[in-house]
């Protein structure tokens, strides 16, 4: 599958019910059916449990319909150890590549990162990777990786609330290299909804439709952004689905544009792992 081919909802699976997933199977078998086709994994997920029964999904769909992301975890010590996370990831799920392979945060490389990249550009030319990720970088760390490999997806925190990877250029960086921008907790997990900003609340009363079809759609329809969702209820998926096709007026999305949280926009991200906030922990500071 071409990235161009991506669904503009990705599936989630953090929090995935391992123990009962029979449910939670059903689930993700219905965001495939209804288009939803880019699934990104992680080994730290309840100790690597969760690839392990993503197994019994992918069995079940096209693998040629299907992207996967797979995220190197939790820690690169050797240069050797790029290809054997990568192909833990090939012996659980029984495939012979992941669709895009990238490292979920730059701490987890005790090597130059760089040197990480360059392995995995390798891992390209071997056929066991088809595109590069980078995730949870700041600008500087983005663009010394791009100057030298080639990246096509950037996974990282935006939500109407978290706007640091905009603040600091990210998002126009990525726009202006053809770098799909694919943020996590677009909603954080219903707790902006839950505080009622007026603003939204106006909003979803304007368009008839749920405060989260409405982060959901400025997200996708105005920033160009792919949220990852993780949903296992499937009134719940259907609606993500229908927050896209509508359209509001380019007034509305400029007030979602302006919109600030002080709350959020006063905290300051620790970029070099020294005991302070990471930008992956951003969206969890408040309720």
């Amino acid at each position: 599958m071409k990235k161009e081919d991506i669904f503009k909802i990705g599936i989630g699976t953090w929090k995935i019910d391992c123990e009962n997933f029979d449910n939670d199977l059903q689930a993700l078998i219905h965001s495939y059916k209804k288009g939803e086709n880019y699934l990104s994994l992680y080994m730290m997920y309840n100790d690597g449990e969760v690839v392990r029964q993503m197994r019994r999904f992918l069995d079940m769909v096209d693998r040629d319909k299907i992207f996967i992301n797979a995220n190197l975890e939790p820690y690169i010590e050797k240069i050797e150890d790029v290809e054997k996370q990568l192909d833990e990831y090939l012996e659980i799920l029984n495939i012979e590549y992941v669709d895009s392979l990238q490292v979920h945060d730059p701490f987890v490389s005790k090597i130059s990162l760089l040197d990480t990249y360059k392995a995995i550009e390798k891992l390209v030319e071997k056929g066991k990777v088809r595109y590069i990720g980078i995730s949870n970088v700041n600008l500087e760390q983005l663009k010394e990786i791009n100057d030298n490999v080639k990246i096509d997806f950037f996974e990282g925190v935006y939500n109407l609330e978290c706007k640091t990877n905009e603040d600091i250029g990210v998002l126009d960086y990525c726009r202006e290299n053809g770098i799909k921008f694919i943020c996590y907790q677009p909603l954080r997990r219903n707790r902006t909804a839950n505080r009622n900003y007026p603003l939204l609340v106006e909003l979803a009363e304007k368009y008839n439709k749920t405060q989260n079809q409405i982060i959901l759609n400025w997200i996708i329809n105005e920033k160009g952004i792919m949220p990852l969702i993780k949903s296992t209820n499937i009134e719940r998926i259907d609606k993500n689905i229908d927050s896209i096709d509508f359209k509001m007026e380019q007034s509305d999305y400029e007030k979602l544009n302006e919109f600030r949280s002080k709350e959020f926009d006063s905290v300051e991200i620790d970029w070099h792992d020294n005991g302070g906030v990471l930008i992956d922990a951003l969206p969890n500071q408040f309720d």
